[in-house]
């Protein structure tokens, strides 16, 4: 039951920093259009996404369910199940007109970009706090 209790904590905390993010750009494009108010079924699409989001991270990028995988695949464990769950929330809650190809190509294309630059931006994030930890060890080695 104690496993249970922090797996739910887990995925909250996950898909609150998802929501709270997707918050961020939702209302700075709403401003940027001019719009003064948000639309509740968008604002429940992105939850949605947001709890995927959170439970796919918790799959992917901790040992609680996977124990020993190469950050490469984690990657995709995480990106391939994300992607169709993102498609079906967009079709479903009409975020483009899914007649157009041209949209499924911006879509496709903006889902691709935002992966690679947050994979980016964590992968950066780590390897600094690496460093970080690895010469505040050093310190303590030469210290002691």
């Amino acid at each position: 039951m104690k496993n249970f209790f922090e797996i739910v904590i887990a995925i909250k905390e996950r898909a609150a920093l998802c929501y709270t993010g997707a918050m961020f750009f939702y209302i700075f494009f709403l401003l940027v259009y001019g719009q003064q108010t948000a639309d509740v079924p968008t604002l429940i699409s992105l939850l949605l996404v947001s709890i995927a989001a959170g439970s796919l991270q918790l799959v992917a990028f901790s040992s609680l369910v996977i124990k020993k995988l190469g950050y490469g695949w984690r990657l995709l464990v995480f990106a391939v199940p994300f992607f169709a769950i993102l498609t079906g929330v967009a079709v479903a809650f009409h975020w483009f007109p899914a007649q157009s190809a041209g949209a499924w190509v911006s879509f496709i294309l903006i889902f691709l970009a935002i992966f690679a630059v947050l994979t980016a931006a964590f992968e950066m994030y780590y390897r600094l706090s690496g460093k970080r930890y690895d010469s505040r060890l050093d310190w303590y080695r030469r210290n002691q």
